[in-house]
């Protein structure tokens, strides 16, 4: 119980030091995958925001200048069912949202979603093997 709080105050204090541009986006992604994907468990990691699933990195809202990328970790494994996404790393992928736009939260429902998917088929079958 301890340890929940602890992480809901950093996680609080995490938002409270954004930029006034990026905050309100990283809110609204995050609020967006938290009712998408509930059993996300989250902390900060290397100045990020980061949902993980089953112990393992999923996603991580991560503010840069003037935007906040979603963080895909399987990324290069829901690409077949999102399209292309922005990285070219190994597995990892992002989406870029501008802080001067609107969030589009269909697009961050649908990345939370596929990506919960994935993984919970990943985790399944490594489980029985």
């Amino acid at each position: 119980m301890r340890k929940a709080q602890q992480t809901r105050s950093l996680v609080a204090a995490w938002f409270d030091f954004l930029p006034p541009s990026e905050m309100p986006v990283a809110q609204t992604i995050h609020k967006t995958i938290r009712a998408t994907v509930t059993e996300l468990t989250e902390t900060i990691r290397q100045g990020n925001l980061l949902l993980s699933m089953n112990g393992e990195p999923l996603l991580a809202i991560a503010p840069v200048r003037d935007q906040v990328n979603l963080l895909i970790f399987n990324g290069a494994e829901v690409e077949a069912r999102l399209g292309p996404l922005e990285g070219v790393g190994r597995r990892q992928r992002q989406v870029a949202f501008p802080s001067a736009s609107p969030v589009d939260i269909a697009r961050v429902e649908l990345v939370a979603r596929t990506s919960a998917e994935v993984a919970r088929k990943q985790h399944t079958h490594i489980d029985h093997h």
